[in-house]
């Protein structure tokens, strides 16, 4: 009896020891955020209380309306991003000489730090850059441009680098769920005749779907969240500014530390939204 006692007791030491750490180092901080995200708070002294100033700035205000228009372009790059990493995973599924080496090599943009990944493509759009010198190389001199300085090409250069950066993890996911799927089936569909698309129509896509679902998802998410690429080149100068980088100016270099609650609740919301919406579709389909 005491034994078994004492055994809940040990099991409720340790499944109180992560509520307490969610509660203090997550809950807690996300209710005081809410809490600010409703005053002028500036850092320091005594927040005061604004109602909704905060959000109405930030939904009526061009300059913070194109910092999440600016996701936007992260979101684009998303598709080919996935359709690439989905193609490379069908075309190596199955037997394949070097598979472990070719793994390896798709995966190492992702393992770069966002430091390095920076300087790469810093150099890479830089005027007497890489870019330029293809171009120049191949013939089209006349496509060259200053593309980290036109403010119509900077945002679509610095989201492109999620293609390369990310379609490495997008690949291992989608070769990890084709390799789950029988061989059998796709036997039994080349027997009756089926085109490789038609495969790829009928027995990869619905089979994968939950990890085509998560690419999906942080996809978007990330998209939402984009914070470290545009930081590192840019600072958030000439419109490249994104919802973490403003949150972060807001906070530390302005002192509106009230706003920047406010709109770190946004982006949250905005998140928790597209991951309901892609929930719902999703379950659809496979109604």
């Amino acid at each position: 009896m005491k034994k078994t006692k004492s055994s809940k007791i040990i099991i409720v030491a340790f499944l109180l020891l992560p509520v307490i750490h969610l509660l203090v180092f997550s809950y807690i901080p996300i209710l005081c955020n809410v809490y600010l995200s409703f005053t002028d708070f500036k850092g320091t002294g005594t927040p005061k209380w604004i109602g909704l100033k905060n959000y109405k700035r930030l939904v009526t205000d061009p300059q913070y309306i194109m910092v999440f228009k600016n996701c936007l372009w992260y979101m684009l790059v998303a598709i080919p991003q996935l359709i690439l990493a989905f193609v490379l995973a069908v075309f190596v599924n199955g037997k394949f000489r070097g598979l472990n080496f070719f793994k390896g090599v798709l995966i190492i943009p992702y393992l770069l730090n966002g430091v390095i990944v920076s300087t790469i493509f810093i150099i890479f759009f830089n005027n007497s850059g890489t870019l330029n010198l293809i171009l120049e190389t191949i013939g089209l001199g006349a496509l060259k441009q200053q593309w980290l300085q036109n403010l119509k090409l900077v945002n679509p250069a610095i989201a492109s680098i999620s293609i390369w950066r990310y379609y490495g993890m997008n690949f291992i996911m989608f070769f990890g769920g084709l390799q789950t799927i029988p061989s059998e089936l796709f036997e039994a569909a080349a027997v009756d005749g089926a085109t490789k698309w038609q495969e790829i129509k009928y027995i990869s896509i619905p089979a994968i779907r939950n990890v085509l679902f998560i690419n999906i998802l942080l996809s978007i998410s990330g998209s939402i969240q984009v914070f470290e690429i545009p930081y590192i080149m840019m600072n958030g100068s000439n419109g490249t500014t994104t919802p973490v980088i403003q949150i972060q100016q807001s906070a530390f270099a302005d002192n509106r530390v009230g706003f920047a609650a406010a709109l770190s609740i946004m982006v949250f919301v905005i998140v928790v939204i597209a991951v309901g919406l892609q929930s719902f579709f999703n379950k659809r389909g496979e109604d």
